[in-house]
């Protein structure tokens, strides 16, 4: 025997009218026509195929399927509601993830995810580090939300999903050339020593290809993709390095000019997103990104601040305060 499955419609209906004491009421309860209440409990009982009413008129009166029945439905419709709420409440729960590239706020960025936290206290991140080309592809397959990447990707089209993303520009970040505070090696002799990061860095063909113009002559003494260990050999004064003053740190200092280094260019960054409206924590994360990089560029003088980076991201994350008020 096929048992036909429940309409819970038609079981709110049902349990309306036992609740209310009839069928006016449940009709003014669920905003509906005396007529569409008889309907339904008529499907109701269709359904089940027994009569759940002796008497339809007042007093009320249950047969005894009716009465079953009625033992079951506000359980149901709990259960329901329960169900609703859960899946809702994880979909606005959803973690928002920000994908970035390593070399961007290495000290700053966990500061600001903390003060937007502050801010936004039910919107939970979760980052995850990589290369511009690798960042991308996951935010073109919805494995990312937000993405901090090199600017230009969706105005060189390198791919037929690149018109699906939007770019904003974050910031116009210049390279600086850095080596350890007391470091001993020249850096007007040839081969200069090198300490790069990974061949996926935007920053090591911009780094050798200023040298390449100043005729200068170069070894790479140490590679690492992670830039932790390359702040480390530079501190250790394994050699020179290209890093964004954002990943200068204490034991690292900025190569003076007239070192003997060719100048660098500018690394644009920008913030992506997929073109269709992104959610609000969206919005508001990127905003509050493109704010703090302007506050971080204007509050600090710029030479304490990149000699003393680390050193302002723990005072701030110490602080109860807001550090961008």
């Amino acid at each position: 025997m096929r048992i036909a499955d429940l309409d819970l419609d038609l079981v709110r209906c049902f349990a309306s009218v036992v609740e209310t004491g009839g069928f006016t009421q449940a009709s003014k309860r669920l905003h509906l026509t005396q007529s569409a209440i008889t309907q339904k409990i008529k499907r109701l009982e269709n359904l089940v195929q027994r009569r759940l009413f002796v008497r339809t008129f007042k007093p009320l009166e249950l047969s005894a399927e009716g009465e079953i029945l009625m033992t079951y439905a506000p359980r149901l419709l709990g259960l329901s509601r329960e169900m609703v709420q859960r899946v809702s409440k994880s979909l606005q729960n959803e973690a928002l993830r920000l994908g970035i590239v390593e070399q961007f706020g290495y000290h700053f960025l966990p500061v600001w995810l903390s003060e937007f936290k502050r801010e936004w206290p039910d919107v939970r991140i979760v980052s995850d580090m990589g290369v511009t080309t690798d960042l991308l592809k996951g935010l073109e397959e919805d494995r990312f939300d937000l993405v901090i990447a090199s600017a230009g990707y969706t105005a060189m089209a390198r791919s037929k999903s690149a018109s699906l993303l939007q770019e904003q520009h974050l910031q116009k970040e210049t390279l600086v050339w850095v080596q350890a505070e007391k470091s001993k090696i020249d850096s007007k002799k040839d081969p200069l020593p090198l300490v790069m990061l990974g061949l996926l860095s935007r920053y090591r063909p911009i780094a050798l290809e200023a040298l390449r113009k100043g005729g200068r002559s170069w070894e790479i003494v140490f590679d690492s993709s992670s830039l932790s260990s390359v702040q480390s050999a530079i501190v250790t004064d394994l050699g020179f390095s290209v890093l964004s003053p954002f990943s200068v740190i204490p034991g690292i200092k900025i190569v003076a000019k007239g070192g003997g280094l060719p100048s660098l260019p500018t690394s644009d960054l920008a913030l992506y997103s997929r073109k269709s409206p992104p959610q609000l924590a969206v919005q508001k994360l990127a905003a509050f990104i493109a704010n703090a990089i302007v506050r971080w560029e204007n509050e600090v003088p710029r030479a304490d601040c990149l000699r003393n980076s680390a050193f302002l991201s723990v005072q701030r994350l110490e602080s109860n305060d807001h550090a961008y008020s």
